[in-house]
């Protein structure tokens, strides 16, 4: 993020803001999938009435980061171990007695 915004050039850096993208893409994955599809989801939910996603921007790119950290903590932070929990406690039950 920090490079990002060290490399940010202006309101067309689209290269920037793809390469923060995708390395948020990766970081969170599989739960980047959702995020991207709920952006695209606003987009085409706003087109109709005239308006769209706010323009590239530095507070454009944060608010992306931003919602990409949260997916990625939930994920990996409260999700998963909860999911572990639940089949380690399933296998526990399955073989006692």
């Amino acid at each position: 993020m920090i490079d990002a915004h060290r490399s940010y050039q202006g309101d067309s850096d689209w290269k920037t803001e793809e390469y923060l993208a995708f390395d948020m893409m990766l970081l969170s994955f599989p739960a980047s999938y959702l995020v991207v599809a709920g952006l695209i989801a606003a987009g085409v939910t706003l087109r109709p009435f005239g308006l769209a996603l706010p323009p590239s921007s530095r507070a454009e790119m944060t608010a992306n980061w931003l919602l990409f950290v949260v997916a990625g903590y939930a994920q990996w932070f409260l999700l998963c171990p909860r999911l572990w929990r639940k089949v380690r406690d399933h296998r526990a039950r399955d073989t006692s007695p």
